[in-house]
């Protein structure tokens, strides 16, 4: 019998608990013997008296942390305090952990794989990232003969479902966000994923497994969805693309990382532009694979609880059968971390200017000044004497560019109402329809 301690009864453990239970006679056979929940750590056992028998529920979470008969312990409480505390003391009782947890794995990912192996344990972490899809493990194993290059992901399923609807029904963000909310895909408090560090802490976990990097989320530069208009939306919409919120991670050298969060106009041709709603995707560019697509459910209690539960299978398969099925490296390097200001990309500038003869010449000619070229410029009709006017730039280096966008701004009759990146940073393979 494999005993789990769960610590946490939300969404996710209740989809960790109806998995292990609906699916016990294949789990068996698969691992060998029974996996088999015998303690579940809550604040108020009564508010889950009609879900579960009460002798499983506990207030006391050491009853699974120092219990003898525990072999694995799961955290899918989220936040930083107490996960933090309660994972460490999993790992020197030498108990694994499989944890959904983003924030304490994004911040504390050295630590605990010291401690891991300190033990002669392990932590798995697999749905931290992109809820049911396996882009851990896909990195971890899958990918295991690829030096990866580059990783471009969907990692945040609220901002990706928000940009699909606010397309779809041709609604202001505003206005999309609050259905969000009333749906249960964005929280009352939106700002983790709408200002980008929900994607920002995924994206150092992915740094740490697919480059073995050690960065922490104040290296990693993030912008989020708040200043997307549907204006941009429906000008990026006729020009061939789609906007969408990704998190970027490119290998410059072998000590030098590219790592950001923000929102990207994508060719609606590129596979990642056809991602919507709440659904997640990580596309990765490995030097013996090439290209490759990972694409799911993102949130919610059984995708997420799929992810969980494929590690509880992967630890009790090693204790059942006494052999490890992967390796799992935990030696991080230390790396630099481009500043954003010397990335290179192209840009989509959305102006408003007074219609007034040569307008466009002041404008192209602080571009030109600056080396930017412009590969497509187009101005709608213009609408009581204001001209909107809408440019897709070549490659510039962002500090170049947000210097020429403040000269523009500075100019007579012209506001610059925004700016978003354009591509996926480097020159790749497109996947397409």
């Amino acid at each position: 019998m494999i005993n789990i301690g769960l610590i946490g009864f939300g969404n996710v453990g209740q989809g960790v608990y109806e998995i292990l239970t609906q699916n016990t006679t294949l789990l068996t056979q698969r691992v060998g013997q029974p996996i088999r929940i015998t303690k579940i750590a809550v604040r108020s056992p009564k508010k889950y008296q009609n879900l579960i028998p009460q002798d499983l529920l506990t207030t006391d979470v050491t009853d699974i942390l120092t219990n003898p008969d525990i072999d694995i312990v799961v955290e899918v409480m989220g936040g930083e305090t107490p996960a933090l505390d309660y994972i460490c003391t999993a790992l020197n009782h030498k108990k694994y952990v499989v944890t959904a947890n983003k924030e304490v794995v994004s911040k504390h990912k050295k630590t605990f794989f010291s401690l891991a192996k300190e033990n002669g344990v392990d932590i798995y972490f697999e749905a931290s990232v992109g809820g049911g899809i396996p882009i851990i493990r896909s990195l971890k194993v899958g990918l295991a003969a690829n030096r990866i290059d580059h990783i471009a992901g969907i990692l945040n399923g609220t901002t990706n479902y928000m940009l699909t609807k606010i397309e779809a029904e041709q609604q202001p963000f505003d206005i999309i966000l609050k259905k969000a909310q009333d749906a249960g895909f964005a929280e009352a408090d939106p700002t983790m994923d709408v200002d980008g560090i929900d994607a920002a802490h995924k994206l150092v976990i992915l740094a740490a497994v697919a480059f073995k990097a050690d960065v922490q989320l104040d290296d990693i530069y993030h912008e989020g969805i708040r200043h997307i208009e549907l204006a941009d939306i429906q000008h990026a919409d006729a020009l061939g693309y789609k906007i969408k919120l990704l998190a970027l991670g490119h290998r410059e050298t072998e000590t030098q990382l590219s790592l950001r969060v923000h929102p990207t106009l994508i060719p609606k041709v590129h596979l990642l532009a056809n991602i919507n709603n709440e659904f997640n995707a990580a596309y990765i560019s490995g030097n013996a694979v090439g290209e490759v697509l990972l694409s799911g459910k993102g949130a919610g209690g059984s995708p997420t609880g799929s992810a969980v539960v494929s590690d509880i299978i992967d630890i009790a398969f090693d204790i059942s059968q006494k052999m490890n099925r992967r390796n799992l490296e935990t030696e991080l390097h230390q790396v630099t971390v481009s500043p954003i200001t010397k990335t290179s990309n192209q840009y989509y500038i959305r102006l408003q200017a007074t219609d007034t003869p040569q307008i466009l010449e002041k404008i192209t000619h602080e571009l030109s000044q600056a080396s930017i070229s412009i590969q497509t410029l187009s101005q709608p009709t213009p609408q009581d004497g204001t001209a909107e006017i809408i440019i897709i730039t070549h490659q510039s280096t962002e500090g170049n560019f947000n210097a020429t966008i403040k000269k523009i701004n500075d100019l007579d009759n012209i506001s610059v109402i925004n700016t978003i990146r354009v591509g996926l940073g480097r020159k790749i393979d497109l996947i397409r329809y």
